[in-house]
């Protein structure tokens, strides 16, 4: 919704079973969440440290809003191949999911470009 900030991710905090709309947030926001190289915790190899956020977005991303991500995902790839499929070809949830991975894209973009605006 407009107006109503994202899913914030603070040092720690991960919810146990994240939502669809917050793994999406997160999935675009990847560069957001750590560098390794910038990291005080991370192993002088430039791996990443026992705690990093990204472990645990990639971890959820064996849940089922993650598999159901996925598939979004792979669904929206499609369609901007040039694949075509009807409504009737795709599940109520991986449509839902593909309207929130837009609604999440938009906000990304309008949060970049309100960025580069001086």
């Amino acid at each position: 919704m407009p107006g109503i900030p994202g899913p914030k991710l603070l040092s720690g905090e991960r919810p146990e079973r994240p939502s669809l709309r917050f793994l999406i947030h997160w999935a675009l926001r990847r560069e957001e969440l750590c560098d390794p190289g910038l990291c005080p915790d991370a192993p002088d190899e430039g791996d990443r440290c026992d705690h990093c956020p990204l472990d645990k977005l990639d971890a959820a991303q064996s849940s089922e809003a993650g598999l159901l991500l996925r598939r979004a995902l792979d669904l929206r790839a499609a369609l901007k191949l040039g694949v075509r499929l009807g409504l009737d070809e795709i599940r109520a949830d991986e449509f839902r999911a593909l309207v929130v991975l837009e609604e999440e894209q938009e906000k990304l973009d309008r949060e970049r470009l309100d960025a580069s605006r001086p």
